[in-house]
């Protein structure tokens, strides 16, 4: 059995030494990872584990270890694995960025921009508002003299606006690219009702064609517990309080679906 793990969060380049990253340990991600490693008997078992650079790393036989940066690099990785092997099951626990960097620039380029475009095209009075904001907005972050990002940015630039852009949704591409897999996506939120977390978690499992989803609220996580629901494609949930808990749960789960097929 082939089982693949992402754990940890991905970090969107600024310039060669900043990034934007998350908060996202790897811990739940290593749990996961250990408990599979304790069920596993067969010499050919092996787990793949695709973690951020500062996560939290499991440590047992058959755990290949692939540290990523970006979600552009997880995707390569990803692709690359599910691919060329074949994955029993996908555990994808990583907080992947919503966005990464698109345009670095400074408040006086854009003051220079919309000069300039003012200055050119003279009285705009007769476009609607909505109109001329928009192009304003548009020449504004796409004529003005970008800091790239492939050197470290000078700290006597008094400000700094970094324009960001959405990236693409790991997790619908899984199936895609192996649709006999077995898909554990997860969600996370912060303090909402048990209803809301539920519903969005199911929300995600349909969307992406889930076998479970983990959804767990960044309020019931601490030192000491860590609540999850696991959610089953009829919307029934188990609910568990610790990460070795929750780790135990979808290696239970997993390998209980696994062994009906």
């Amino acid at each position: 059995m082939n089982i693949l793990i992402t754990a940890g969060g991905t970090s969107e380049k600024i310039d060669n030494v900043r990034t934007i990253t998350n908060s996202s340990t790897g811990k739940l991600g290593s749990a996961i990872a250990l408990a599979f490693a304790e069920t596993y008997t067969q010499p050919t078992d092996r787990i793949y584990y695709l973690c951020g650079q500062n996560a939290v790393i499991p440590e047992a036989d058959r755990i290949s270890i692939i540290r990523i940066g970006s979600v552009n690099d997880l995707m390569e990785k990803l692709t690359g694995i599910l691919t060329t092997e074949r994955i029993d099951a996908v555990i994808h626990s990583m907080a992947v960025s919503d966005y990464t960097v698109d345009t670095l620039t400074t408040k006086s380029s854009i003051a220079s921009s919309i000069a300039d475009f003012i200055s050119q095209n003279g009285p705009s009075a007769a476009l609607e508002p909505e109109t001329l904001t928009a192009q304003l907005i548009e020449k504004a972050f796409s004529g003005t003299d970008t800091l790239g990002s492939e050197n470290k940015i000078s700290s006597d630039i008094e400000d700094i606006v970094i324009v960001m852009k959405k990236t693409p949704k790991v997790i619908g591409m899984i199936k895609k690219l192996q649709p006999a897999a077995l898909l554990v996506g997860f969600k996370l939120l912060s303090n909402v009702s048990p209803e809301t977390l539920i519903d969005t978690g199911y929300n995600l499992l349909l969307k992406n064609n889930c076998d479970l989803v983990l959804a767990n609220d960044l309020s019931g996580i601490n030192e000491l517990g860590h609540r999850g629901f696991l959610i089953s494609p009829d919307k029934t949930y188990e609910t568990f309080e610790t990460k070795s808990q929750i780790a135990k749960g979808i290696v239970k789960r997993v390998h209980a679906i696994l062994n009906n097929q």
